[in-house]
């Protein structure tokens, strides 16, 4: 049923994937220590900051991974009465979310901004996003495994 607590852990999986999809969230930076050159890597766009002014890239890849996990979290809440297809979905989102982290990784340790230049690399505390949704993935399967034991164990008493 809808008002099960899982439905809560799935729409914060969903406001996450909306927040990281539209805002400027900043999840790694890098600076060249000569140049003073400046990339953002957001999840929506990477922003190159350079003494001559501002250019954008879209960052697709992270955004189609994030609206793939919102969009599937939003059917997995609502296909409350089929269980087994609940669980099957739910652990597909953990396959996505887990692509979303693949490519965070590309966008930002793996790629050399600065070509073997002196740089300083960092993390910002929104890096932490894709575990809180595996956190909550991870809860609203419980939660499913929870109402199926449940029904379950009513259908033994008949």
């Amino acid at each position: 049923m809808i008002q099960r607590p899982q439905t809560l852990f799935f729409l914060a999986t969903i406001a996450i994937c909306v927040m990281m999809m539209f805002s400027d969230t900043v999840f790694y930076t890098a600076e060249n220590n000569v140049t003073k050159e400046k990339y953002n890597v957001e999840y929506d766009e990477t922003e190159m900051i350079a003494a001559d002014g501002t250019a954008k890239e879209a960052n697709s890849p992270l955004v189609s991974f994030a609206a793939a996990i919102a969009v599937l979290s939003l059917v997995t809440l609502f296909s409350f009465k089929n269980r087994k297809l609940q669980t099957l979905l739910t652990s597909f989102n953990f396959l996505f979310i887990l692509g979303l982290i693949v490519m965070m990784y590309m966008f930002s340790l793996n790629m050399d901004y600065f070509e073997g230049q002196d740089a300083a690399r960092s993390h910002t505390f929104a890096a932490l996003l894709p575990l809180a949704l595996i956190f909550f993935n991870f809860l609203a399967l419980r939660g499913i495994q929870k109402d199926e034991r449940l029904v379950r164990s009513m259908d033994r008493l008949r």
